[in-house]
């Protein structure tokens, strides 16, 4: 808890010397976020999202430890610029299953990292991973 409290401190203060950006990134996230919500739904991008979490060695993992708290706003969880980025590029949903394709890292399009997570429903009706792959350079 404390290692997140840091992260969140540090990025404050950043946002305090930089409040133009900080809002024109508050801004994207919350769009991105809105379109997300209204594409797949709030509850099931929530679930993926949490599931992404739980993946060990997944490096976004820290940014949605607390993604099945219904109190956080699902736009804390999208990065659209500011580093580490976190950007979900397609979701293709199915009832048992849902394909995410992700990026994260570096804001420069060459240094991010796209990966293809494939995530089904357990007996518990619970997403786990199932897959995973790193997409190259497209």
């Amino acid at each position: 808890m404390a290692m997140h409290a840091r992260d969140l401190i540090e990025e404050m203060v950043e946002e305090r010397t930089n409040p133009l950006a900080a809002y024109l990134e508050r801004v994207r996230n919350i769009m991105t976020a809105k379109k997300l919500s209204r594409k797949y739904g709030g509850s099931l991008l929530r679930e993926v999202l949490s599931a992404l979490g739980e993946i060990p060695a997944f490096p976004p993992a820290h940014l949605l430890w607390n993604a099945s708290h219904k109190q956080m706003p699902l736009h804390c969880f999208i990065r659209m610029r500011h580093e580490p980025v976190f950007r979900i590029a397609r979701l293709d949903v199915s009832p048992m299953k849902v394909t995410a394709r992700v990026e994260y890292g570096a804001n420069a399009k060459t240094e991010t990292t796209t990966e293809e997570l494939v995530l089904h429903r357990n007996h518990l009706l619970k997403f786990e991973l199932m897959d995973r792959r790193t997409i190259g350079s497209e």
